[in-house]
């Protein structure tokens, strides 16, 4: 089965430029130049020169040239070089699969036509080193452009240095021309002054104060915003004194290098703060990648910075461009972050005044208390804001882990912390990062203590979805250990909810149904929504392996709740399983709408992998209304994403009987070559492209031709399952199995589909599909 573009649907889009791009002409014609002459290009250069905007614009220059996508992998939050992997992964919007990070990256992108940019590697370079180096060798058609300061020293590497914008001449008159006064470094100034002062333009009364504020600052980008942002509260003399006298006093004469030059800059806008907003700007240097407004309050605020002072403060920082400020439409909340160089210097000011410490205190009681709302409050009405939420300040919560398993003792919190945040690792796209930390903190914490527990049970989870099966079942079986001891009935519910996963999954269905009633009965008597609905789900789940109604009753059950509490992301899978059970018993056309509701929900949840057993089902209604394109274009579509996305719930063996029969079915009716075509197009998609087709959005290229249609001869769905049994020479053993009926009823199902098609012998059906190609 040809699965190409498998990856394709499911990238993230290059983020957009939200202020223009100034200059590079030559930059950038010298990028592509060699960009397409080796397969790795390096752009060099200090902090502040601009080398990830110049890589995001070569970027959108070039995207046309690869088929499968431009992908754009932001390394600075990335401190540890073992989350490389996983990073570039996210990145190209899949989900961890099972096995090695680095060779489930290496598989994903296999024979794909790619560029891949690496930005800021400079804290990772060795661990990039060595993955530009695997996938320039394995993948010929992959290409990678790097933003580092130093070279990779990778075999093959073509390295661009990128310097400061073009700067005016020293002297320039109306005599001598002002030709060069319109140099990139001028025209980013009066950019820039022109979004703080209205109306404010490059005219002869200002050009030569702004060519010297340029060449003072020696043409870098970063240290050129910083001085075009503070016109907001001076005029462009005052600011031309101010930088010449501070850099007069530092460099005594001498001229400053260009790293110097962004420093001093910096330190230039720090002395022109206020005094609680230079103390705000060292304070928020203790955040990394972003955060918002309530941690800014909790962790910054003190005896010295009231909490009522904190918004304006900040906002102040964000005119002087000090603070980078974003909205989030999803959550509708304003995400904050600063440029490394910026942050860095903040952090010198903090650790210099002996401050680092209390603060760095408070960030990680901060995300600590997060972490454990987040458990009380993400199975509500606001639970997809809290998944949003919480992928924003993903580097904060790596971070306080981090830490917590760098001091004494602090396994015990870095484990409860990892814990309460398992449905983030499911829904937030860090399956393995989660299991990592797990992992990392049960190593330091071998005392059978009900933190071990807990984080035994959730890694057991989190190894299941990434298919380390053999690891789950030994830590299964501390957790419960441990459980029993304590007498802790949450606790014991919680490891039951995954045991029982672990045995439907590995086929010990009785244990399964057992092990999951005592879990949703825990549950329930615990007062734990969230793990009753999981546990329900589950039976729901393992209903329909077995065919009988006590699963349709729990998935109307799961259902119910997840609407009387609003959780939107959990209620999507409450509808897959109750679709399921309509399309077994027949009602195939509500089972497609259930779905699609499910779709709609899924547009806001962004959990890829739960789209892709959304269209897994979807395809097997297609088949059930005789659509055998639209079957093979949703297979595409579906495997696509759980190849991208690794292992999920309902990726077993149960569920690959029924994909198989779909597959065949619409093979036979298709002829090989129409299916292949109809898949791979389904496979290509990108994301938006599959949502819109399977809620009938959009129809597919006019270049595929009509829906062919297999011709049902008036059977019920049941009855069209067991022709194609039938006509996959399926014995009545298979067929009894896998309708979950008795095997004298398959041979009575069998008879009747002979009967109603008027058919004698079996392999005549073989020919009846045959001949609906005609």
């Amino acid at each position: 089965m040809s699965t190409a573009n498998t990856t394709r649907g499911t990238r993230e889009r290059l983020p957009p430029e939200t202020t223009s791009f100034i200059g590079r002409r030559r930059e950038l014609a010298d990028a592509r130049r060699q960009m397409y002459s080796g397969r790795l290009l390096t752009l060099t250069g200090p902090a502040g020169v601009g080398k990830s905007r110049l890589a995001l614009r070569l970027a959108r220059k070039v995207r046309r040239a690869f088929a499968d996508g431009v992908v754009l992998v932001s390394l600075a939050d990335v401190q540890d070089a073992a989350l490389l992997p996983q990073t570039v992964n996210a990145a190209l919007g899949g989900r961890p699969g099972p096995g090695n990070p680095a060779e489930d990256l290496v598989s994903r992108i296999r024979d794909e036509r790619m560029l891949i940019i690496l930005d800021d590697c400079d804290h990772v370079l060795h661990a990039v080193a060595g993955l530009a180096r695997r996938l320039l060798t394995e993948h010929v058609e992959v290409r990678i452009v790097a933003t580092s300061r130093q070279v990779l020293g990778v075999a093959g590497e073509l390295v661009l240095p990128v310097a400061p914008l073009s700067l005016p001449a020293e002297a320039v008159t109306a005599e001598h021309g002002y030709g060069d006064v319109f140099a990139d470094a001028v025209s980013l100034f009066t950019d820039r002054a022109a979004s703080v002062v209205p109306g404010f333009v490059l005219d002869e009364t200002n050009r030569e104060a702004i060519g010297r504020i340029c060449r003072r600052l020696d043409g870098m980008p970063l240290a050129i915003e910083l001085a075009a942002a503070q016109l907001r509260d001076s005029s462009l003399d005052d600011v031309l004194h101010r930088l010449d006298d501070r850099f007069a006093l530092l460099t005594k004469g001498h001229r400053s290098s260009r790293d110097e030059a962004l420093e001093e800059s910096i330190g230039w806008s720090f002395g022109l703060c206020a005094a609680r907003e230079r103390l705000l700007w060292t304070r928020l240097s203790c955040f990394v990648g972003e955060w918002d407004l309530d941690a800014v309050r909790a962790v910054c605020a003190d005896d010295a910075l009231a909490v009522d002072e904190i918004a304006e403060s900040l906002d102040v920082l964000v005119s002087k461009s000090i603070v980078v400020r974003e909205f989030d439409a999803s959550g509708g909340t304003d995400y904050f972050r600063m440029f490394d160089s910026i942050r860095e210097y903040g952090l010198a000011r903090l650790y210099a005044a002996h401050q680092e410490g209390v603060v760095r205190e408070r960030h990680a009681a901060y995300f600590h208390s997060l972490a454990e709302r987040y458990r009380r409050e993400v199975f509500g009405p606001k639970q997809l804001e809290w998944v949003h939420h919480m992928i924003h300040l993903h580097a904060n919560l790596r971070y306080v882990l981090e830490r917590d398993l760098e001091v004494p003792g602090g396994a015990v919190t870095a484990a409860a912390t990892a814990s309460k945040l398992w449905s983030f690792w499911f829904s937030g796209n860090a399956l393995r990062e989660g299991y990592q930390w797990l992992l990392s903190s049960l190593e330091q914490l071998p005392e059978p203590v009900a933190e071990r527990a807990d984080g035994l049970g959730v890694a057991a989870f989190l190894a299941l979805h990434l298919e380390e099966v053999e690891a789950a079942d030994p830590m299964l079986r501390e957790a419960r250990e441990i459980a029993d001891r304590y007498g802790d009935t949450a606790l014991s519910a919680r490891v039951d909810g995954t045991r029982g996963m672990e045995a439907m999954l590995a086929g010990r269905l009785d244990e399964a149904a057992e092990v999951l009633e005592r879990a949703a009965t825990g549950h329930k008597a615990t007062g734990d929504p969230f793990g009753y609905v999981s546990a329900t789900i589950l039976l729901a789940c393992l209903g329909f392996y077995r065919g009988d109604n006590g699963g349709t009753e729990a998935a109307a059950d799961s259902l119910r709740l997840c609407e009387t509490y609003g959780a939107t992301w959990t209620k999507c899978y409450a509808l897959w399983v109750v679709s399921l059970h309509r399309w077994r018993g027949g009602d195939h056309r509500e089972a497609t709408l259930l779905i699609q509701q499910a779709i709609r929900l899924q547009r806001l949840a962004r959990d890829m992998a739960g789209l892709g057993v959304y269209l897994e089902v979807l395809s097997w209604c297609a088949t059930t209304t005789d659509q055998p394109q639209r079957a093979a274009r949703l297979m595409g579509a579906s495997n696509a994403l759980r190849k991208a996305n690794g292992g999920e719930m309902g990726d077993s063996v149960y569920f690959d009987d029924y994909d198989a029969v779909a597959m065949r079915w619409a093979q036979q009716v298709l002829g090989e070559a129409r299916f292949r075509s109809a898949y791979d197009e389904g496979a290509g998609w990108e994301l938006s492209e599959m949502v819109s087709y399977a809620l009938e959005e959009r129809s597919a290229s006019p270049a595929t031709g009509p829906e062919i249609t297999s011709g049902d001869g008036g059977l019920t769905p049941r009855e069209m399952e067991a022709a194609l049994l039938l006509s996959a020479g399926s014995s009545g053993a298979e067929i009894a199995r896998r309708l979950h009926i008795a095997p004298q009823s398959a041979e009575v199902e069998a008879d009747q589909v002979l009967e109603r098609l008027g058919f004698r012998a079996r392999e005549e059906i073989v020919g009846w599909v045959r001949r609906r190609l005609s």
